[in-house]
């Protein structure tokens, strides 16, 4: 029996398929493409693109599909709503239905998590904070699994205007380079000095608005490429150290998952590492950012624990 996972976000179309011992036996992914120069593309853009990549990524030959699980909205909550999602809910529909199998509709933020769990060689039983932080989110949650099956997912913060991803990236574009641009702010900041800049965070929301300007403004005034870089870069690593900090106060809890396509910063990360007293446990860079292996992994879980008479349930 396999399983397969569908998630269709703003970056990257993804498909993946499992077995009910939890390995991973295809990984297909295709990026969303972005004209040179812009900034991100429109949800109407992003439909047409993962429409055509999934008709090319869909795999053949695997018979005896057991549970199908897509990502159909951004976050578990209500109003939770996004039109790219809706591409993943129709195939993955679709393909439950065509092979007389259990479907699943979550979130993204259970692909993200449960991608982010594959190769930590932990088992998740019980609560644990995690931080989401990509392009488009910037979440501080608390997460309740048992056995890595994902129970519940309670945001607790978020980014009150722009995210970290957006942050980097707008800069990134504004050094020359192509949107996505994170990898290249990582290399580029790496061989820059960055300077300190006061952050903001109320709670546990934080801005990075205030920040995209200050860094424009440098710019104009002389800062070097590989200086505004590492400026960005230590920004956004203060203000998730913070954010770990007054989460892990306010729960009690002190084990944190960290994901996201920024968490693939090898940067971000020897700070968090260095900083932090917090139990830190970083997704693999592979499972950082956006794919469908989580959801693969949860679709033969769920039908595992809760069974195929509970077909069509949202979780």
């Amino acid at each position: 029996m396999y399983f397969l996972g569908i998630d269709t976000s703003c970056y990257t179309t993804s498909l993946a398929i499992a077995d009910v011992q939890g390995n991973i036996l295809l990984d297909r992914r295709s990026m969303l493409r972005v004209q040179k120069h812009a900034r991100g593309l429109r949800q109407s853009e992003m439909v047409f693109q993962h429409i055509k990549n999934l008709s090319e990524l869909f795999p053949q030959g695997y018979q005896g599909i057991g549970a199908v699980a897509a990502s159909t909205v951004p976050r578990p909550a209500e109003g939770s709503y996004m039109p790219v999602f809706r591409v993943a809910e129709s195939f993955g529909k679709a393909a439950a239905y065509a092979a007389g199998a259990a479907f699943y509709a979550l979130s993204h933020q259970h692909a993200h998590i449960g991608a982010a769990i594959i190769g930590t060689e932990k088992i998740f039983d019980g609560e644990f904070l995690a931080l989401h932080v990509s392009g488009g989110t910037t979440d501080v949650l608390k997460v309740r699994a048992k056995h890595n099956l994902i129970c519940s997912i309670t945001t607790i913060g978020q980014a009150s205007d722009i995210t970290a991803g957006q942050l980097i990236d707008r800069i990134g574009v504004t050094l020359g380079y192509d949107f996505p641009a994170g990898a290249a702010i990582s290399v580029l900041g790496s061989r820059g000095v960055p300077e300190h800049m006061n952050f903001s965070i109320r709670g546990l929301n934080a801005s990075f608005s205030g920040a995209e300007s200050a860094v424009r403004r440098r710019l104009k005034q002389g800062m070097s490429a590989e200086d505004a870089a590492a400026t960005v870069l230590l920004y956004v690593a203060k203000v998730l150290n913070k954010l770990i900090i007054r989460a892990c106060e306010q729960t009690g809890i002190m084990q944190v998952l960290l994901f996201g396509g920024v968490m693939r910063s090898e940067w971000i990360r020897a700070y968090l590492g260095k900083e932090q007293r917090a139990k830190l446990v970083f997704a693999e860079p592979k499972y950082a950012s956006d794919n469908a292996c989580g959801l693969a992994i949860q679709a033969g879980l769920y039908h595992q624990y809760q069974g195929v008479e509970d077909e069509g349930k949202d979780y």
